[in-house]
């Protein structure tokens, strides 16, 4: 495992370690105590270089494969999903592998390629316009409605780590386009492999992206096939932000069919996170762990053990713990959040209300409503050490950033 950081991670060690998995944990040089590594889950921590010098990476993997041999590599980030296919050959002789090629990979991440195969498969995605440098912006910027977004393509080698920008009516669109393009720039590997990912996509802004995402989360392979959903009621920051809760919600059924369906046309096999906004519209999926993993383990779906059994071959197991979890039923909400957090924005909303009479969200009591039926990003009494981690890690980000990481809170 990688990235011991998120909570996906975080989840995915204790789902792991409760079966009787060893997880090994691999963290770049010299780095700091991370969330996943205080686990009681986690057997072993070692150390190798960052992700982000690629080469170094895969030489340190695969050495380490040739010393060790048959473990499972767990692919965190897009990142990971990415250098995982890409450098494939070198890798399969040594790991087991659940990542998709190569091709597949490229057609999942860049979102032109991946909403071509929605519409081939019957899925709805937002109206989305793809120029290629500034003419074409020039030329589409009439028919274009404002507001949009700028967003990239793809997060797999991005610079800047940007989830896009909002262009108002005001704005000029072109300069906006020229800047964003320029200011969000990718890797030479990755262009290699997808040369057009350098141009910057152009979306149609919906209200509903920020504060109503529906998801669905699981597991394909083949006719196996399970899913769960939920909605992203807060993110942070509120705009183009990370989900801090969610709370479960029926499975639309033609939604899951269509979803099958592009799984199969893609050969995808493995755990995925998709999300739609006003519950038809795709506008991301995942092809990998994600933060909220323990929420689905909570319901009857332990993706990081399907994903596990398929890696190793365990076809009995596999088929075994699908029909279970397809079986798991309870007509009660639940929901999911990182309480901590939660407790900073709850905070950050009592003094906005005593300041300036802004709205009550009564989070807390939104929690407490939920007792029996909360999961949390990291808490857990029986594995207590990630959750201390935690706190101290978002206390060093306060010291370092502060106005930021209070603006996040509140915007």
């Amino acid at each position: 495992m990688f990235l011991g950081d998120y909570y996906g991670t975080l989840a995915t060690a204790r789902t792991l370690g409760r079966r009787g998995v060893d997880v090994v944990l691999a963290e770049r040089v010299s780095h700091r105590l991370v969330r996943a590594q205080g686990s009681r889950y986690v057997k072993r921590r070692v150390t190798c270089p960052d992700i982000a010098d690629v080469p170094a990476f895969v030489r340190w993997l695969v050495d380490f494969g040739r010393r060790e041999p048959g473990h499972v590599l767990y692919a965190a980030s897009d990142e990971l999903v990415w250098i995982f296919a890409k450098y494939r050959e070198q890798l399969a002789p040594y790991f087991k592998l659940t990542s998709p090629d190569l091709a597949t990979t490229l057609r999942l991440l860049d979102k032109h390629k991946l909403h071509d195969a929605c519409e081939a498969a019957g899925m709805s995605t937002p109206r989305t316009w793809y120029p290629q440098g500034e003419e074409e912006a020039r030329a589409l910027a009439p028919e274009i409605p404002r507001p949009v977004l700028l967003k990239p393509r793809m997060q797999v080698q991005l610079a800047s780590g940007s989830k896009g920008g909002k262009v108002e009516a005001e704005d000029d669109f072109v300069a906006k386009y020229t800047d964003f393009a320029r200011d969000n720039s990718f890797g030479a590997a990755l262009v290699a492999d997808d040369p057009d990912v350098v141009w910057p996509m152009v979306q149609e802004f919906l209200e509903a992206a920020t504060h109503d995402i529906y998801s669905l989360s699981g597991f394909a392979d083949g006719d196996r096939f399970v899913v769960r959903a939920a909605v992203k009621i807060l993110q942070r920051p509120r705009k183009l932000g990370i989900g801090l809760c969610f709370e479960s919600a029926p499975v639309d059924p033609r939604i899951a069919e269509s979803l099958q369906r592009l799984c199969r046309q893609l050969g995808y096999r493995g755990v995925f996170e998709v999300e739609f906004v006003e519950r038809k519209l795709l506008i991301d999926f995942n092809p990998r762990p994600y933060s909220q993993m323990a929420f689905e383990s909570a319901r009857g779906m332990p993706l990081p053990w399907l994903s596990y059994l398929l890696a190793t071959g365990d076809e009995a197991t596999l088929d075994s713990e699908v029909e279970r979890a397809n079986a798991w039923s309870d007509p009660r909400s639940y929901v999911y959040a990182h309480g901590f957090l939660l407790g900073l924005v709850s905070t950050g909303q009592m003094l906005a209300r005593t300041l300036r009479g802004a709205p009550d969200e009564h989070w807390p009591r939104w929690k407490h409503e939920h007792r029996g039926r909360y999961t949390d990003a990291v808490q857990d009494r029986d594995d207590p050490w990630p959750a201390l981690i935690d706190v101290a890690e978002h206390a060093r980000n306060f010291l370092k950033h502060p106005r930021s990481f209070l603006r996040s809170l509140s915007r």
